[in-house]
């Protein structure tokens, strides 16, 4: 098989395409030809069978109508000339010369000597249904209403009656004929009954005889019938008993129908005046009350006639179309084959470097686009060339400056002030770092080069420099993220780190840079702790000194003012300012009271951590407008969350910031606080429905930075994170009784 295709593919393409569109038209033609004759063959075969079928049925509807006739009149004949009968002798009654019973005696005596068939016989019915006179001298006098055929008899009196019906000792039922005939006098349906099956011999075959050879099947098929014994009843060519007969292939077809009785089968038969047996189809069915098998049978030669046309049509259509498609192939390779040898010739010009080649275009087919598209690939080709040359030229500068930009950058990544380092993408191995970060760090070069930060200890908490080097990895540069470290000694300090994904040396690496914050970090610290206590101490002065003073003015106002009322010699108006000063006293002690409150909103020894977080929920629901509520400790006997004073306005000033920065910046409707607590943590979450915002891009903001530093500062974990698909949720997590730390 593969030399058979390797030789047809070094054909050329002359003899592809001759062969090819020979073999595709003929495999399709030689496909849709087999389709087509055995379609014609099964429609034709379906056409004659069902033909056939529909022959052999009317001959038995034919044949049942001329044995109903048949039956029909003979039992009328008798039924009407039994009647005859008894009218005769009633009228012997009348004229006196008998009496009823001996005439009834004498009509019995008559009807019942009488046999119908071999087992048939007469008897008479009242309108009562009662058995008037029978053969049977049990069955006379008995009332057979239940019966379906004796009510039928009783409506009809007169006329033709088919009924099933089962003699004593017999094991099935059989249909059964019967005429009647009625004598008014008496009140006597007379019956005149017997089984269809014994009046084969009442069939006249003459009747139909002609209607059945009239028949024709094709030229030469016909119908005929015959009995089970093989004795030919009907048929158009022969007469006598063929049950022994063979076909010329010594087939007993005559008894393989004989015990089938219905169905259809194929034998050769040659009929008087045939040259030669020739094969016939016959279709046949049974009628067993006269043991009578109807056969329908055309010869296969005639049924299949059409289809040897269509044979010899499809087989002069294939060797035209065969015709066609050999000359259509020869014009075909004429006018491509020729057009792509020049196109190779053309070709092996310009593989000899000559790219100023060109196809002449004369036509606006395949061929014509192919020549075209030679002719733009050689001007690409051309062009490219020349602008490799050129490329050449610039690479060559382009890898000088590049030398000279890797000596820039090596000299500013020594020189930087900034601690650098360079590491593989996944922070797996340091490549280099300067002398910035080894005195930022403590550590020697051959220390760090290699090595990974992770595995040095380098990061106080490992998963905070996983976060680091999956966040450069997805492409996503990071700047100025805070983070504790350590040094070659063990002493932690603080730093901001910064980095972003580059590629160096054909490697795609981490640039990264940090800088050492913990001094910094420490004056921050202190700055924020002295403002917290001058804030204390303000509010101090403002509640423990201003207040007091101006509620004893407010007194002495209040004492004046009631003198004045009570003196006649003061006038109205005296009174009235005085009451305006008091009014401003009050306002002015409630204003300082407010101020002094939000210097130091936390104060453990005067009030609850919670109910601060309380006046900070009706602040924002009365400024901002936004529901804000506070899920905090149950008051059940628990030890306050807090014991000390700084801690706890640490704590309130993060949760401050948190809800201020989603009333003004969240757009949300809703503020949760839940302050919680175990025996080993105290846990604050505030969580809006707002749109959310972006931690790690919000991590320069102040607020932010600011939040961070007072979590930091009381030994706590501040978290920030999306609320679901919208909202945030700050989260600060803090050792319990955290004030002892």
């Amino acid at each position: 098989m593969s030399k058979i295709i390797k030789f047809a593919n070094n054909l050329r393409i002359r003899s592809k395409l001759l062969g090819a569109y020979t073999i595709a038209f003929l495999s399709a033609l030689l496909i849709g030809g087999v389709i087509i004759i055995l379609q014609v063959q099964h429609t034709i075969q379906n056409h004659i069978e069902s033909e056939l079928t529909n022959a052999t049925l009317a001959i038995g509807n034919m044949v049942e109508t001329a044995a109903h006739t048949s039956i029909k009149n003979h039992l009328r004949a008798v039924a009407e000339k039994n009647r005859e009968i008894v009218a005769t002798i009633y009228k012997q009654v009348i004229n006196g010369e008998l009496t009823e019973s001996k005439a009834k005696a004498l009509c019995r005596k008559l009807l019942f000597s009488q046999t119908i068939g071999r087992t048939g016989y007469i008897f008479c019915v009242n309108s009562d249904g009662i058995a008037a006179e029978h053969p049977q001298s049990g069955v006379t006098g008995k009332n057979f209403m239940d019966r379906e055929f004796v009510r039928l008899m009783i409506q009809k009196k007169r006329g033709y009656l088919v009924y099933e019906w089962k003699n004593p000792g017999e094991q099935e039922k059989r249909s059964k004929a019967m005429y009647m005939s009625y004598f008014e006098p008496w009140d006597w349906i007379i019956a005149v009954s017997s089984y269809r099956e014994e009046f084969r011999e009442l069939i006249n075959v003459d009747d139909f005889r002609d209607s059945i050879l009239k028949l024709k099947f094709g030229k030469s098929g016909y119908a005929y019938i015959m009995d089970s014994k093989g004795d030919v009843i009907v048929h158009p060519h022969i007469s006598g008993n063929y049950y022994d007969a063979k076909d010329r292939d010594g087939n007993l077809w005559v008894r393989e129908i004989c015990r089938m009785k219905t169905g259809r089968i194929i034998y050769s038969w040659k009929n008087p005046g045939d040259p030669f047996s020739r094969k016939k189809l016959a279709i046949f069915n049974y009628i067993p009350e006269y043991d009578w098998i109807i056969v329908s049978a055309s010869n296969l030669d005639e049924i299949y006639a059409p289809l040897n046309t269509v044979k010899t049509i499809i087989i002069a259509i294939v060797i035209l179309i065969s015709l066609l498609v050999f000359v259509f192939s020869l014009w075909i390779n004429a006018s491509v084959v020729r057009p792509l040898r020049a196109l190779m010739n053309q070709f092996d010009q310009g593989a000899s470097g000559d790219f100023s080649v060109r196809m002449p275009v004369t036509t606006t087919d395949e061929i014509g686009q192919l020549a075209g598209y030679f002719n733009r690939f050689m001007g690409t080709l051309e062009r490219s060339s020349r602008e490799l040359q050129e490329e050449i030229i610039q690479r060559k500068k382009n890898e000088q400056a590049l030398k000279l930009s890797e000596e820039i950058f090596s000299k500013a990544f020594r020189s930087s002030p900034s601690g650098m380092f360079i590491a593989t993408l996944d922070g797996s191995r340091i490549i280099n770092v300067n002398d910035s970060f080894l005195k930022i760090t403590g550590h020697n070069l051959l220390d760090l080069v290699g090595k990974s930060l992770l595995t040095l200890s380098f990061f106080q908490k490992r998963e905070e420099g996983r976060a680091l080097f999956s966040d450069i990895k997805t492409r996503r540069p990071v700047v100025n993220r805070e983070t504790g470290f350590l040094t070659a000694s063990g002493q932690l300090r603080q730093g901001l780190i910064s980095g972003e994904g580059v590629t160096l040396w054909g490697e795609a690496c981490i640039l990264g840079a940090m800088a050492d914050i913990t001094e910094s970090r420490r004056l921050e610290r202190e700055i924020l702790d002295i403002s917290q206590n001058e804030r204390q101490k303000i509010a101090m002065s403002l509640h423990d000194d201003l207040c007091p003073q101006l509620i004893g003015i407010e007194f002495m106002i209040k004492m004046l003012e009631k003198r004045l009322l009570q003196s006649e010699k003061s006038p109205k108006q005296d009174a009235e300012r005085t009451h305006q000063i008091r009014a401003l006293i009050l306002d002015a002690i409630e204003k300082t009271r407010n101020l002094s409150r939000g210097l130091s909103p936390v104060n453990l020894e005067d009030r609850r951590f919670d109910d601060s977080l309380a006046d900070l929920g009706r602040y924002v629901k009365d400024v901002f407008r936004i529901e804000c509520c506070l899920d905090s400790l149950p008051d059940q006997g628990i030890i306050p969350p807090f014991r000390d004073n700084n801690i706890a306005t640490h704590v309130y000033y993060i949760a401050h910031e948190a809800v201020h920065n989603a009333a003004k910046h969240a757009g949300c409707t809703r503020i949760r606080i839940c302050l919680d607590k175990n025996q080993d943590q105290i846990r604050l979450t505030i969580t809006d429905n707002g749109s959310g915002f972006d931690p790690v891009g919000s991590h320069a903001g102040l607020g932010i930075r600011i939040m961070s530093y007072r979590a930091a500062r009381i030994g706590g974990r501040l978290t920030i994170t999306r609320a679901g698909e919208k909202g945030t949720r700050v989260y600060l997590e803090l050792p319990a009784f955290g004030d002892q730390l």
